[in-house]
């Protein structure tokens, strides 16, 4: 077969549907074809095929005199091409089709960012109010008006099925998740040295496995159309975690940060968060924190501290403790882990006498093998907050000088944890919670161990429980059996609760012990107090009397109030942004109201005549206008009518002169619109290639830890600058397709449906 002859504009058929050839390059005996939808399950996507491999078909060319069709199937027709169409360039183009209910403050981020207002965004809402539909708004949005646009999802491990579901069922994205077994099974279905991640328009993968050395050199000739950063407060620190984060954001040309806690109470960690992505400081960073109570939904929210007064076992057991942690302290100039130590047995004691006397034992045997002791040291509880696992070889760090002493305090301190055990009064009154509320209970703790006593002494109630050692699958059937009601209480730790969606089933939270930051609480509550919950709900914090535990809420208090401090006056949002997203979502309901699934945008256009009116005589056309670049990529189309006051059978050339009249301004229109946004995605691509240049397009530089005499990056430095060329040459193909848009022209005027009213 030979080469199909297509010129820009013409109309054809592929896979059964009708799409408008934007520009043809020929290869020899191949053809690339880029084409735009113009039916309306492709309308405003654009594809690549490549000839003679796929079959196309030329559709002639469209009639301009219309078809008489009855009243029921010219309205069809009608209400699908309005329904399809969008009035302005900024107006949003997936949010009509997306499976969500239109709220206008979820609408906000997604205008700003096409409107052009900013390229770098954090959507800091309160728990619960669609920060995902949001930014998989912004995603869709970018892969409706993007050719070839590329999107990069980066979230915690456990949240990569639930995004992926997400934009799937709503958006109608198929997204992939590219983890360890992704890019193998990706890679095996690719001929050699094709890059899996370079092929995949949406992937979806784990900050924990992005941020290894070898997967950031394979994305080091990658740039992104859209990088979205889920639990971003994550990435604030200084790990290897915010390191790859803030790599990746330099290669993007929209940053989307998502968390509901984005002070952490330390002002320096807030500001490397709202860093991320910032070249030289010139893309400003715009805020959105909405509470329920600004964007008019019911704050159902009451929290409350339970203060439970302890046994005399429990008592004796915090003096004691706070005693040998106060020695600790005076102690810890020789011994630096000695503070940290103290602070971690006293999480867990708060936690619950049992975790205590299992540290303490643990305490003990290590201290009794002084080789073992001497080589530990505080890691993991400390780096890793994620984890629920009880504490290992870190107890085992140097404590008193005297360990002979110490171990006689040691084996005091656990007599009196056992005796404690025995009967705990915090257990005790969560007992007396879940019975008299009646009603489904979801209870955290920090530690897993914890979490098992817990199901040991509840075992009455049946719970389940829901921890870091579960597998992916297990968690599914521990969700699936609470939600479907099988049981009333689910016992939960922090490590798992990423995700979790429980407003349908439950309200009410019950913090077995106070965590020991504002962010954990507030995310723990957020598990049930989120968007669609229909009841109060209750929050619970057990606080044991005359112990640690109320100093403790007393600065969660403190710290939550400086958040709430810093954080006044950080939505950077405008009233602008805020009227057009309460138009939009007038436009969208209307769209979604005109849609009919059986009606669709004809090849031909239609007309009915009306009789018997006496008002409103005349005729109303209506064309659909496009407006294209240099190159004939269509950037933008609408549909406009005009109103004829006579009853005209046919267009005459007066109403063919106002349609080119109005298409003209349309094009001027289109232009002045889109400027904003060219200006600030052609700085945004300028300061890419700056840091290309300037890191020699490494990612992993920062990741590794390179040998004193590593000949191999003198080896590499030929590898490296091709890697540079390539990514290079792709930004500067994507600043040539920006100035091709900056000159705007008249496309294609077709009329698409007429109606003429006679007396």
């Amino acid at each position: 077969m030979r080469p199909v002859a297509l010129r820009a504009g013409d109309a054809v058929r592929i896979r059964g549907e009708r799409w408008r050839v934007a520009a043809a390059s020929s290869f020899d005996e191949v053809s690339i074809v880029d084409v735009d939808g113009c039916d309306a399950t492709n309308q405003g996507t654009r594809a690549h095929f490549l000839l003679p491999f796929e079959h196309i078909e030329a559709v002639a060319s469209r009639s301009t005199v219309p078809r008489v069709v009855t009243g029921s199937r010219w309205r069809r027709a009608a209400r699908a091409t309005l329904a399809a169409a969008v009035p302005r360039w900024a107006s949003l183009r997936a949010a009509a089709r997306a499976r969500l209910t239109i709220l206008p403050f979820q609408l906000e981020p997604a205008i700003a960012v096409t409107r052009g207002d900013t390229c770098r965004v954090l959507i800091a809402d309160e728990v619960g109010l669609g920060k995902t539909i949001q930014a998989g708004l912004i995603v869709a949005e970018t892969v409706a008006r993007t050719p070839d646009a590329r999107a990069l999802i980066v979230s915690p491990a456990g949240l990569r099925e639930q995004w992926c579901a997400e934009l799937r069922s709503r958006f109608d994205i198929d997204a992939t998740v590219l983890d360890a077994e992704g890019v193998a099974r990706t890679a095996a279905q690719l001929v050699p040295d094709v890059n899996p991640w370079s092929i995949q328009p949406v992937a979806i993968t784990s900050i924990d496995y992005v941020k290894r050395p070898e997967v950031m050199r394979s994305l080091e000739t990658l740039t992104w159309d859209v990088v979205v950063f889920d639990e971003a407060h994550a990435l604030a620190g200084r790990s290897d975690r915010s390191s790859a984060a803030a790599a990746l954001a330099r290669r993007a040309r929209t940053v989307i940060l998502l968390t509901a806690t984005p002070h952490p109470g330390d002002d320096d960690a807030y500001a490397r968060l709202r860093a991320l992505g910032d070249l030289g400081g010139a893309f400003p960073l715009t805020v959105f924190r909405r509470t329920r109570l600004d964007v008019g939904l019911p704050h159902g929210r009451r929290s409350t501290h339970l203060r439970v007064r302890p046994t005399g076992a429990e008592a004796a057991m915090h003096r004691e403790l706070a005693t040998y942690a106060q020695r600790l302290a005076a102690e810890g100039a020789s011994s630096p882990g000695a503070v940290l130590l103290a602070s971690l047995l006293t999480r867990r004691a708060c936690s619950s006498a049992h975790s205590l006397a299992r540290s303490l034992e643990r305490r003990v045997a290590l201290l009794q093998d002084v080789t073992a002791a001497s080589r530990a040291q505080l890691a993991l509880p400390f780096v890793d907050p994620d984890t629920d696992e009880e504490p290992g070889g870190e107890l085992g760090v140097a404590g008193l000088r005297d360990r002979m002493e110490e171990t006689r305090w040691l084996q005091e301190l656990l007599d009196l944890a056992r005796t404690a055990s025995t009967f705990e009064s915090k257990i005790c009154a969560l007992a007396r919670v879940i019975r008299r509320a009646r009603e489904p209970v979801l209870v955290f703790t920090e530690y897993r161990d914890t979490l098992q006593r817990l199901a040991a002494v509840l075992d009455g109630f049946a719970p389940l429980q829901l921890h870091g050692g579960l597998t992916s699958r297990e968690r599914i059937d521990v969700l699936r059996r609470f939600t479907s009601g099988d049981a009333s209480v689910l016992l939960a730790t922090d490590a798992a609760s990423e995700g979790l969606n429980l407003h349908h089933r439950c309200r009410l939270v019950v913090n077995l012990e106070l965590p020991w930051t504002p962010l954990r609480l507030e995310q723990r509550i957020g598990r049930v107090d989120r968007l669609g919950q229909r009841c109060r709900v209750h929050a619970v914090q057990l606080v044991a009397r005359n112990t640690p535990e109320e100093s403790i809420a007393l600065r969660l208090d403190e710290r939550s109030a400086r958040i709430h401090a810093s954080l006044d006056g950080s939505a950077e949002v405008g009233a602008g942004v805020r009227a057009d997203a309460e138009a939009e979502a007038a436009r969208l309901v209307s769209a979604r109201s005109l849609a009919a699934p059986e009606g669709s945008p004809n090849d031909r256009p239609v007309r009915t005549i009306v009789t018997g009116r006496r008002d409103g005589l005349g005729s109303i056309w209506a064309y659909r206008l496009s407006c294209a670049d240099e190159a004939g990529h269509v950037v933008f189309e609408t549909v406009t009518g005009l109103r004829d006051e006579r009853f005209a059978s046919a267009i005459d050339a007066r109403i063919e002169q106002a349609v080119a009249n109005h298409h003209d301004a349309l094009v001027a229109n289109t232009s002045s619109a889109i400027s904003v946004w060219l200006d600030l995605a052609a700085r945004r691509e300028d300061a890419i290639v700056a840091t290309l240049h300037e890191s020699h397009a490494r990612l992993s530089a920062t990741l590794l830890q390179p040998g004193l005499f590593d000949r191999r990056a003198e080896r590499a430095a030929a590898a490296q600058a091709a890697r540079v060329e390539e990514a290079v040459r792709k930004s500067l193909a994507r600043q040539t397709l920006l100035a091709r848009a900056r000159r705007l022209h008249a496309a294609d005027c077709d009329l698409v449906f007429g109606v003429t009213f006679r007396p």
